[in-house]
């Protein structure tokens, strides 16, 4: 009997832990990796509005400065991503803006951004952050 009870005493904390290591896995996972709804066609430039919107999101502090972006059906680095995250509609609208965050040098790793940034109602914001 006792036996038993400490069987499920360790069954139940593990399923607590389990459950603890999956909400914050969870809540790791950036908030903005669902694909967006609502994406607008693109104006005639995209990547000005694009690349602004993506300094906007990074710290100022961290001296970020735009080193690409390209639409991300034209991109072949990040634009398949975008495609098989969200379809053909979505990549044809996003933006993928790469930024090097200087203040972070010589951390290769650390000191690279790539954001998909999209045109909605409200203006260009980035939907998600990818590296």
């Amino acid at each position: 009997m006792i036996a038993a009870r400490g069987a499920a005493a360790a069954r139940a904390a593990a399923l607590a832990a389990a459950a603890v290591v999956a909400a914050a896995t969870a809540a790791a996972a950036p908030a903005a990796a669902r694909c967006p709804t609502g994406a607008l066609p693109f104006t005639v430039n995209p990547i000005g509005p694009a690349a602004d919107a993506a300094l906007r999101t990074d710290r100022a502090r961290n001296h970020p400065l735009v080193t690409g972006a390209t639409i991300a059906s034209d991109d072949t680095a990040r634009g398949p991503e975008a495609k098989a995250r969200c379809g053909a509609p979505v990549s044809r609208r996003t933006v993928v803006v790469y930024v090097l965050d200087r203040a972070l040098l010589p951390s290769a790793s650390l000191s690279q951004r790539v954001y998909f940034v999209s045109r909605f109602r409200s203006g260009y914001r980035v939907w998600a952050r990818v590296h």
